[in-house]
């Protein structure tokens, strides 16, 4: 991943406009926003957005009472193999709101904070395409892996191990629950609920 620093000095980069000027400022608060998106197909360049919901998370605390949670209103074909993991077919999404609503509203609530997530760079390329579409610039936010981290704690003593990097595997071993799995919330709450666990382990064990 290039540094924010060095990508504003590419000849291709565009700030976010004024209203998101705020993305492009150095975060220094202690929360995090946890973000899931369901697609019509696993391609992230051709998927189309189905729903995305974010939560805020703050120290141990997940703020559900303001999470974001939005059906996209959207005619794409969808893949049957994507519709047997999130069940949203074309019915389901007649309520929703439309792909630029829900983008507005995600840029509005994540901010300048940092974004966490299993497979997050699949939901970064898909958020990306649509905000380059529709404003001309990119996330500028830092990322974070919940798997890598997973990774790197449970290797740090023993390299060797092998492990279960499914999102069943990570929530089993962590003793996380699978909440309504494959729905945009559900695996943003279990996302969130691992992301305490493992910055919880962490501080126990790091000086």
């Amino acid at each position: 991943m290039i540094p924010h620093w060095l990508r504003r000095r590419m000849p291709w980069y565009s700030p976010p406009p004024a209203r998101w000027s705020i993305m492009e400022e150095p975060y220094k608060g202690d929360e995090i926003v946890v973000l899931d998106c369901e697609t019509s197909m696993f391609d992230r360049k051709k998927g189309e957005l189905l729903s995305v919901a974010a939560v805020v998370v703050k120290g141990q605390h997940i703020q559900l009472s303001d999470a974001l949670d939005l059906t996209i209103n959207s005619n794409a074909i969808t893949d049957p193999n994507a519709v047997k993991v999130h069940y949203l077919r074309r019915e389901d999404r007649l309520n929703g709101v439309a792909a630029a609503e829900a983008i507005e509203k995600l840029l509005d609530f994540i901010g300048n904070r940092p974004i966490c997530g299993f497979y997050i760079e699949y939901d970064r390329a898909i958020l990306n395409r649509y905000i380059r579409e529709l404003y001309h610039f990119q996330l500028p936010n830092r990322f974070i892996e919940v798997s890598e981290l997973y990774v790197r704690q449970k290797r740090r003593y023993i390299p060797e191990l092998a492990l279960d990097l499914t999102f069943e595997g990570l929530a089993k071993d962590l003793n996380v629950p699978v909440i309504d799995r494959h729905t945009a919330l559900g695996d943003v709450i279990s996302t969130a609920l691992m992301w305490i666990k493992l910055t919880k382990f962490n501080t126990k064990r790091d000086p």
